[in-house]
């Protein structure tokens, strides 16, 4: 079995796919939209195949939901493994992230760091041992 995509519903595709695409270097493999849904979605991908399917919902509604409250069933947060964990971080502030947790010490992880995109959905940037 392998990993393929995580889904995550936004407010601007357009700003959405520039921001994972430079800060995360996942590269173009399709888009299309769903007229029934009032979706339009385009799936980025990494070198190995995994990627995010960006959707922006033709009347988005913002979430109220805290992900980082970890009491809360559901998604939390989706994660890279990241070659320079400080230049990653840093891109991503340039390119409107939001800092989460700053850069720290991991359990099972070198180091890891948590971000928020801009539709506020949080990302871990990990380091590994």
């Amino acid at each position: 079995m392998t990993f393929f995509h995580a889904a995550i519903s936004v407010k601007n595709l357009e700003e959405s796919r520039t921001f994972y695409e430079e800060v995360f270097d996942l590269k173009f493999r399709a888009a299309g939209e769903r007229p029934e849904l009032g979706v339009k979605f385009v799936i980025l991908q990494d070198k190995n195949g995994a990627g995010v399917e960006l959707f922006e919902h033709a009347t988005p509604v913002p979430t109220t939901e805290d992900f980082m409250d970890f009491s809360n069933v559901g998604f939390k947060h989706i994660a890279f493994i990241v070659d320079d964990l400080e230049a990653t971080f840093d891109k991503a502030l340039k390119a409107g992230a939001k800092v989460i947790w700053p850069i720290k010490k991991g359990v099972t992880v070198k180091r890891l760091a948590f971000i928020a995109d801009p539709n506020n959905i949080p990302i871990e940037l990990v380091e590994p041992k």
